[in-house]
């Protein structure tokens, strides 16, 4: 018997969280589902408590690897997976038990081959912080469509974070299109490019403002400044590969354009602020100390200002004042005066 769905859950060095991951997913009110853990070589005790939980739930499948990082094991995950729908936990975050019983219900309704859901920022309870949760909500960036849509319908999904786990997506839909992710070392930012194909080739998304998925802030801050600092290529190279994404499916949709663009400038903005020094509070856009970021980043920065169309920038409304100011900032070659 087919199941629902496969969730896929890329494993490396996850031990602090990885328990109430395990368990959230393992109560699920869906039952009919598989669960496809990806030890991607951990050396901590990630693979002893993914075993310890395989031996309890006949439901999960454990595949253990070398590390090549995210996107390879998501890429084993989606080649393994025999559901309906798949799935996408990462395991420091932790859902709801409704989660998948409700986005694959909406599934039903029209055979949709996404169906994307709001999510909940999680602050973990500190020694001065009581825990909360932030609701993160696409309805105030647009109007979402009550049925289903296209995203051309709705590009205001490509403006923020990918959140490809607080979805589920058609496992024929994405084999049929050979959807799949990029494999680049680390995590690398390749939920971007994987967010933009399924997107864009999606005849029919369904979207939810209710939020099942609790994803943690702190880590993922940590994680971010980490790889921003390290390898701060990987955000330029997922751009280009966005760029491809969109000429590969010949879409030159002038307000799609523009929430890429207003992405890619958030990454610009990160590497600068990974790269500079910094006060505590944040630096106005348009006043980096560009002396301190390496040369090799300036020709990245250049190379993304030249593909921008610089007239959906000045009249496209999904640009506000600041980001307006430091896209200027940038593109009257200041880069070049240091």
């Amino acid at each position: 018997m087919e199941k629902n769905v496969s969730i896929i859950i890329p494993v490396c060095n996850s031990e602090k969280y990885l328990s109430e991951c395990l368990k959230s997913i393992c109560s699920q009110t869906l039952k009919n589902i598989e669960i496809i853990c990806i030890n991607d070589g951990s050396n901590d005790s990630s693979f002893e408590i993914l075993s310890s939980f395989e031996k309890k739930d006949e439901r999960i499948r454990l595949v253990s690897k070398i590390n090549e990082g995210f996107g390879c094991a998501l890429n084993i995950g989606l080649n393994l997976a025999g559901g309906e729908y798949v799935g996408i936990i990462e395991p420091t975050d932790f859902v709801d038990k409704k989660m998948f019983e409700k986005l694959y219900a909406l599934s039903r309704k029209c055979d949709a081959d996404i169906v994307k859901s709001a999510y909940f920022k999680y602050f973990e309870k500190t020694k001065v912080e009581s825990e909360k949760k932030q609701k993160v909500s696409f309805e105030k960036y647009c109007k979402v469509p009550t049925w289903f849509f296209r995203i051309a319908e709705c590009p205001s999904f490509f403006s923020f974070h990918p959140s490809i786990w607080s979805a589920i997506y058609k496992r024929t839909f994405l084999n049929n299109n050979s959807i799949r992710f990029v494999e680049a070392k680390n995590f690398s930012f390749v939920d971007n490019p994987f967010q933009v194909e399924s997107m864009l080739l999606a005849q029919k998304i369904v979207y939810t403002g209710s939020a099942y998925y609790f994803r943690r802030q702190k880590l993922q801050c940590d994680i971010q400044n980490e790889v921003g600092i390290s390898d701060f290529a990987s955000l330029f190279n997922r751009a280009d590969e966005m760029y491809e994404i969109l000429a590969r499916c010949k879409n030159k949709d002038r307000n799609i354009l523009a929430h890429i663009y207003k992405r890619e400038l958030g990454f610009i903005r990160h590497t600068l602020e990974a790269h500079v020094k910094t006060a505590k509070a944040p630096l106005p856009l348009d006043n980096y100390d560009i002396k301190n970021v390496p040369y090799e980043i300036q020709l990245r920065i250049e190379k993304a200002l030249s593909r921008m169309d610089e007239d959906i920038i000045k009249n496209n409304p999904v640009f506000d004042t600041r980001e307006r100011n430091f896209y200027n900032y940038l593109s009257t070659g200041v880069l070049n005066k240091v």
